[in-house]
């Protein structure tokens, strides 16, 4: 599922260098399934085309008050969208939209909508300091109106400091935060999170590699979708809502009991973690000391199987209950995530090659086959690990 699948938007385009950011921008929002009406500022038009706006846009870009065939365009485009996004919103719209100023398309349609308004400020970096627009932007938001903040980069004649255009998938997941397809509203969901330590003694544990990063894209997917989340988590999240709760755990018996009380209310487990196969039976309870002539011998036990656990468990519910697994392989990968479904009898199984420079531990990206019990399965190509997490998620909402 696309998350904007039947989302209307106008893409209001200020009069910045970064305006030709906006083209990828609208390219991808209709990607995601929005219809997209494109407003150009007169200024806008020193740095983009028309014509390629004409080309890739949903509709005819707007340009003026008074162009096309409605003499009230912008009063139909405000009328007839759920958001009216801005990117880049330079200071001037943003000064404009502050006191409700109204000589263009662009600060009349802001002016005279209810839908959502979310703008992606763009400038120099003096500008972006300066107290007008500081106050602006406070203003703007003290109405409740979306500002996302710009980012720290290179900015035109080459200087540095916070200005530049807020990434496109930035802006893409405040618009789907937004106005996206909340189909996983009134359902919940628990996460698990992070690579399990083991201890050893009071400052060595057992330990892999994993980082957190696609279980934070999961939650994220998910709280845009309008679930509420369990996150059991080892690692700190980097993700705030009032649907979400966090649940700090550090082994995979601390895992293992949080992950299986937060199950009992849920409809989902997500189990993104990597959870140690084996721990120290008896750790030492104080520093184990070098040099003392002895080597020490680290007695081995297996951790239950928190997956397995919750899937036999969840059998007794009255209610569905779907169950995700993860399986992190170096060989063949699909064969053995094959026998990993089977034996674990969870729904759905993530298998990724963490054998690979580019879908290691802590990666940016990641390269997955997802599988069903049903014996189908999806192959999702290398990708950063935000789109992976929607692919999951969607799996997910198939079946719930």
């Amino acid at each position: 599922m696309k998350r904007l699948e039947g989302v209307s938007l106008a893409l209001g385009v200020g009069g910045g260098i970064a305006a030709y950011k906006a083209v990828e921008l609208m390219r991808r929002l209709i990607d995601e399934g929005a219809t997209v009406t494109p407003i150009l500022t007169a200024n806008s038009l020193n740095f983009v085309g028309l014509t390629t706006f004409r080309a890739l846009g949903s509709n005819e870009p707007i340009t003026s008050l008074f162009n096309g065939d409605s003499p009230i365009p912008h009063t139909k485009i405000g009328q007839g969208v759920d958001a009216v996004v801005v990117a880049p919103a330079t200071a001037d719209i943003l000064s404009k939209f502050a006191v409700g100023s109204c000589d263009d398309a662009l600060s009349t349609i802001l002016v005279s909508t209810d839908a959502k308004v979310i703008l992606a400020a763009a400038m120099h970096k003096e500008m972006w300091a300066h107290p007008a627009v500081v106050e602006n932007v406070a203003t703007i938001r003290r109405r409740g109106f979306v500002v996302i903040d710009p980012e720290h980069g290179i900015l035109a004649g080459g200087d540095v400091g916070f200005g530049r255009l807020a990434a496109t998938e930035v802006v893409i997941d405040s618009v789907v935060a937004e106005v996206g397809s909340k189909d996983l509203a009134g359902k919940s969901v628990v996460v698990t999170i992070g690579g399990t330590r083991e201890a050893i003694d009071p400052v060595r544990f057992i330990g892999n590699r994993s980082s957190g990063k696609q279980g934070f894209a999961i939650v994220s997917a998910l709280l845009d979708r309008g679930a509420s989340v369990v996150a059991v988590s080892t690692v700190e999240l980097q993700v705030e809502s009032p649907r979400l709760e966090v649940v700090r755990v550090e082994s995979a018996l601390e895992m293992d009991g949080a992950t299986r009380r937060s199950c009992e209310d849920a409809d989902a487990l997500i189990m993104c973690a990597a959870v140690a196969d084996y721990r120290v039976e008896t750790p030492w309870n104080s520093k184990f000391k070098r040099g003392s002539g002895n080597v020490p011998e680290l007695k081995l036990v297996e951790n239950p199987d928190i997956l397995a656990g919750v899937v036999s468990e969840s059998k007794k519910f009255s209610r569905k209950f779907i169950t995700v697994g993860f399986a992190a392989e170096t060989d063949d990968v699909e064969k053995n995530g094959r026998l990993k479904i089977a034996k674990k009898g969870c729904d759905i199984l993530v298998v990724n090659d963490v054998s690979k420079e580019e879908t290691r531990f802590g990666s940016a990206d990641n390269e997955v086959v997802i599988l069903f019990a049903d014996g189908s399965s999806r192959f999702v190509p290398l990708a950063p690990k935000r789109a992976i997490a929607i692919e999951v998620v969607n799996a997910l909402a198939e079946r719930l």
